[in-house]
């Protein structure tokens, strides 16, 4: 199973553990019947970044704990001494506080109001000798010591194959049979969409189409442990982003810091110069760099040609974005004038300033106490600017009620930017395509095809403004790959 069959999996099992009865008396599936969900696969393959997003998009809590830093004391909860009268006399009772852990889930129902959420323990076979016997309760009970998971929370614990980690307890059949065992592989092609859907670093994704056996590998040379996960590729992408907006270099050292071996950190190093250096060169002069790289690429390599569409690749996806980002900011910005545009909200300045006023407190409000996303903030502030550019243009012409008339001309500048925006996406598309033209490897066309697919911005681009040349390449691109599939149908049938 691939990481993603596991996270469409843990989210079907969360909201089949969440249903009620049509009466909403009790689960249809008893509390003691929901097995909890135990993955095992090798280290760094995005078990721990599902949860969050399956929180977020099932809209439920979270709880994350890393069991390997926890004692007994700290999962089960201190021991006190109770007094307890047994047969007319009293005696003194060891009894237990509440669970760190279960207080947790607690804690977060009541600051998020979520009544059901995932309760996910990392390196749950990896714990000491003393906690293990806590962990099989908990698997086989839903309880820490004497404290129950409150009801309507799925237990998720994911732990590593002893292959990988020598702490690793193996767990008897007894436990195996009262949890839902999951197998997790890692899968380039799934974490290819997961690369265009999260902005990593657009040489990754190319370097990995030359060399997909890069992408995952562990193993032990003679002098020491080598490395190289999906978790490893992301962070990289996080320091090669930071990197570039400092203007400091990258240097085949920093990249061993993420890809612990000596041949792939050597072979994407390499890569990433060819990309770094197309990258300048396209942005500095595009797209007349294209035309006068065009003759040298007819006799390039497959990573040089890669590496060139990765860069093609990441200009047009570039200004699909930024069309998508200034037309849901132009639509924003529509709806919230729409009254006064139509004359159901007075123009005059006072009104236009009230609104500012108004606006600016609520975000104050929101962003003090986090309720606003990061991405929903800067919108607001985007209109909160384009108000005041209004209401200060209103006061220069004295223009009273009549301002509405200088609200409906700045929307039409911000949608003529609009068009031209689509147009510069248009252009450098076809700019690219005719480049590639010039590629000897086909292999670098279809990817940059595939890449401006896998991009939600790029994709919904050319949904609304469909582009000739991209329809022609896309069918071909559907075509090889059809072919591809029927030879491995065939070669499994020989």
């Amino acid at each position: 199973m691939d990481i993603q069959e596991a996270k469409e999996e843990i989210k079907r099992t969360l909201r089949a553990y969440t249903q009620k009865e049509p009466d909403g008396s009790h689960y249809r599936i008893p509390v003691q019947k929901q097995r909890p969900i135990l993955l095992i696969g090798p280290p760094g393959i995005g078990k721990t970044a599902i949860m969050t997003q399956i929180a977020q998009e099932e809209q439920v809590g979270l709880v994350s704990y890393t069991m390997t830093h926890h004692t007994r004391q700290s999962a089960i909860g201190l021991p006190v001494l109770k007094e307890k009268e047994y047969g007319g006399k009293e005696y003194s009772v060891t009894e237990y506080t509440m669970s760190e852990i279960v207080a947790a889930i607690y804690d977060e129902m009541e600051e998020t109001g979520q009544e059901t959420g995932i309760l996910f323990l990392d390196e749950i076979n990896c714990v000491s000798e003393t906690l293990a016997p806590v962990m099989l309760q908990l698997l086989q009970n839903k309880t820490f010591g004497s404290h129950p998971i409150p009801s309507g929370w799925l237990i998720v614990g994911a732990g590593n194959p002893p292959e990988y980690n020598r702490s690793v307890r193996e767990m008897d059949v007894v436990t195996l049979d009262r949890v839902r065992y999951m197998d997790i592989q890692a899968d380039l092609d799934i974490w290819r969409t997961y690369a265009a859907q999260n902005d990593i670093h657009p040489s990754i994704p190319a370097f990995l189409t030359v060399y997909p056996q890069s992408f995952y590998q562990i193993g032990q040379t003679e002098l020491e442990k080598t490395f190289v996960t999906a978790r490893g590729w992301e962070d990289l992408s996080c320091i090669l982003y930071a990197y570039e907006e400092m203007g400091e270099t990258v240097t085949e050292h920093l990249i061993l810091q993420y890809l612990h071996s000596v041949g792939i950190a050597r072979e994407f190093f390499l890569f990433y110069g060819l990309f770094s250096h197309y990258e300048q060169a396209y942005r500095e002069n595009y797209p007349a760099a294209t035309r006068e790289n065009a003759e040298k690429l007819k006799t390039a390599g497959a990573g040089e040609c890669m590496a060139v569409a990765a860069v093609l690749a990441a200009q047009v996806i570039g200004r699909a974005q930024d069309w998508g980002a200034y037309g849901d900011l132009t639509r924003y910005i529509t709806q919230v004038v729409k009254d006064y545009q139509e004359g159901k909200k007075p123009c005059l300045v006072k009104d236009i300033d009230g609104e500012i006023t108004r606006r600016k407190n609520a975000l104050q409000v929101n962003v003090k106490h986090g309720l606003i996303t990061m991405e929903e903030e800067e919108k607001e502030e985007a209109l909160l600017y384009f108000l005041e550019e209004w209401q200060q243009e209103a006061e220069m012409e004295h223009a009273g009620p009549a301002s509405a008339y200088i609200l409906t001309e700045r929307l039409d500048i911000r949608r003529e930017k609009e068009r031209e925006l689509v147009e510069k996406a248009a252009v450098c598309m076809e700019e690219a395509y005719a480049l590639l033209e010039h590629v000897p490897v086909g292999a670098a066309r279809q990817y940059f095809t595939a890449a401006l697919v896998q991009d939600p911005a790029c994709g919904r681009f050319l949904a609304e403004h469909p582009q000739e040349v991209f329809t022609r390449q896309s069918g071909e691109l559907l075509v090889s790959r059809q072919e591809e599939e029927l030879r491995r149908q065939v070669e499994q049938m020989v």
